[in-house]
């Protein structure tokens, strides 16, 4: 095989090992347990071969009427981008907002920009902030 021949298969090799979708180091890294200083916890359960995440995330924050209550999640991975959202009802409890996270994940820490749509006083309300995840 020639130099030139093996140089381009070495660098194919390096692209497929760090293709975003199913690549099982990356998605064992990230699934788990991540919890912010609010105290929230987003748990990642799995990352499908196309890159949809699934999983579930309770909101902790003081004064939050839901807090406690695991939400289904949805989302998409690429890389070491992620974005997810929770609609905040179920069965039991409806908590009149949805939120949605875009972020990264860097150095062993998940940091996002979030924005929570919900009324406020009878009157539609979106709020935006950021947070920072570390893997429990």
């Amino acid at each position: 095989m020639s130099h030139r021949l093996s140089s381009i298969l070495g660098l194919s090799l390096a692209a497929l090992a760090l293709t975003p979708y199913g690549a099982n180091a990356q998605s064992a890294s990230v699934t788990g347990t991540w919890a912010n200083d609010h105290g929230s916890v987003l748990v990642i359960q799995s990352i499908g071969p196309d890159g949809k995440v699934t999983g579930t995330y309770s909101n902790n924050a003081a004064g939050y009427k839901c807090a406690g209550v695991a939400f289904p999640l949805v989302g998409w991975m690429d890389g070491q981008r992620i974005s997810y959202t929770v609609l905040w009802k179920n069965a039991s409890v409806d908590c009149n907002s949805i939120t949605s996270w875009t972020g990264y994940f860097n150095q062993g820490r998940l940091g996002v920009e979030w924005v929570v749509t919900f009324d406020e006083y009878g009157a539609p309300t979106v709020r935006t902030g950021s947070d920072s995840y570390t893997k429990q």
